[in-house]
């Protein structure tokens, strides 16, 4: 994998979701479940080479979101993200944090994290919800794929849960 490749996947940790309708309050219910995808692309990335097969990457991020039923939590929602991310002999650890926007403005934030790479990563959106995602505690996985070398990639996600007061 190209170092881009790995840079702007390190930093997507961000995650992935759903599709075409907005969620309203009533369709949330006080808990679900959820998979989908998104879709990133690479704002702003600074690399520093710390040394060889050693980076430190800060990089902001922003994407849409798709659910895999088509309607529900995080179902056609703009990402906006930012993280750090340190790759050690090719394999990425990284650490940053999101807030989601509905179609209605309402916004929930939360932390990602990657360990030993891009394949089994986790969310949590647990620092702040507006509107209907108030009090919302939610997790899932996460995996990254990039296409190509372009700097844009898509995060998988699955075993997403949450819960609403």
């Amino acid at each position: 994998m190209k170092l881009k490749g790995l840079i702007a996947a390190a930093f997507a940790g961000i995650i992935s979701f759903g599709a075409m309708n907005a969620a309203n309050a009533d369709d949330l219910g006080k808990q679900g479940t959820f998979s989908g995808q998104i879709g990133l692309v690479a704002l702003s990335e600074n690399v520093m080479a710390m040394a060889e097969n050693h980076l430190y990457i800060v990089g902001k991020y922003a994407g849409t979101s798709t659910n895999s039923s088509g309607s529900g939590f995080l179902q056609n929602t703009a990402w906006a993200c930012g993280g750090t991310t340190e790759i050690v002999d090719g394999v990425p650890t990284g650490i940053g944090y999101c807030t989601v926007t509905d179609q209605d403005g309402d916004q929930i934030s939360g932390q990602w994290s990657c360990t030993a790479g891009t394949d089994d990563c986790d969310q949590y959106f647990d620092i702040g919800g507006t509107g209907k995602y108030e009090g919302m505690q939610s997790h899932n996985k996460f995996k990254l794929m990039f296409i190509g070398s372009t700097g844009h990639f898509n995060s998988f996600l699955w075993d997403g849960a949450y819960t609403i007061p």
